[in-house]
């Protein structure tokens, strides 16, 4: 336990070198701000303009990091050859990574947390209180989908270089948000073929599980559980899978 715990915070201390949350609380910032000056231009309410373009951006900020730096965790440590100093036994290869992916996901919360002390004061500023329940679901559930993302990230990062897995990871990140609503226009005129193959990707690759925007409203407390379990067991279906895929490819794989 002493060594996962060593092992995840040196994970943690490589994204921090990095200055990843420097970017990070630069662009909650502009993204908030943005929000705000936006909301006044809409035909729509304030509110849901306001709620609209800030979830987006923090969504497509995390996103983008989690499958960046999770890609990263693997890529550099194998071209620099610093991983052949610490994979003495198989049991260290399943160490190191799961290590990785614990400080990856330390790094992704505490962004989460940074973004969710934003969008309280952008809310303060605005009047509107303290953030509700739903609100604060909104929020965790982007988390969970970027820590999702970065289990994509580190699996693909095993199977192939740099660039391939982190265009990989970005493809199936956009097929995710976008088949399902693909799916939903697709009316009754639409190819039976296409629409089962459509509807098939939207069910079992779905990415907008995460999204609670349409949710989102101004003085809302509560979040029914019985629509919650359905994306949480998403979640970890595709958490559990990715690992253990990763687990295996990196027994295999061929650091020489």
């Amino acid at each position: 336990m002493t060594a996962w715990w060593s092992l995840s915070k040196e994970a943690f201390l490589i994204l921090r070198r990095d200055r990843v949350f420097t970017p990070v609380v630069t662009v909650g910032i502009i993204v908030a701000l943005f929000a705000n000056i936006a909301s006044n231009w809409g035909i729509d309410s304030y509110d849901k303009i306001l709620f609209d373009i800030g979830i987006a951006g923090f969504r497509m900020t995390g996103g983008a990091v989690a499958m960046l730096w999770g890609v990263r965790m693997i890529a550099d440590p194998i071209k620099d050859r610093s991983i052949e100093l610490r994979l003495a036994s198989p049991s260290a290869r399943f160490s190191w990574l799961m290590s990785r992916f614990v400080g990856l996901s330390f790094c992704l919360i505490l962004m989460g947390l940074i973004f969710a002390g934003v969008w309280q004061g952008l809310m303060l500023l605005n009047h509107f209180g303290s953030m509700t329940n739903l609100q604060n679901w909104a929020i965790g559930l982007l988390v969970l989908e970027w820590i999702v993302l970065g289990s994509l990230a580190l699996l693909l990062g095993t199977l192939a270089g740099l660039s391939t897995a982190l265009f990989s990871a970005f493809a199936l990140w956009l097929t995710g948000l976008v088949a399902p609503l693909v799916a939903a226009t697709m009316g009754p005129n639409s190819d039976p073929f296409q629409k089962q193959v459509v509807e098939f990707i939207a069910n079992i690759w779905n990415f907008q599980r995460f999204n609670l925007i349409d949710q989102l409203e101004i003085g809302s407390n509560h979040v029914l559980l019985n629509d919650l379990y359905p994306r949480l067991e998403w979640a970890g279906c595709v958490l559990a899978g990715c690992l253990t895929l990763a687990a295996w490819a990196f027994q295999k794989k061929d650091m020489t």
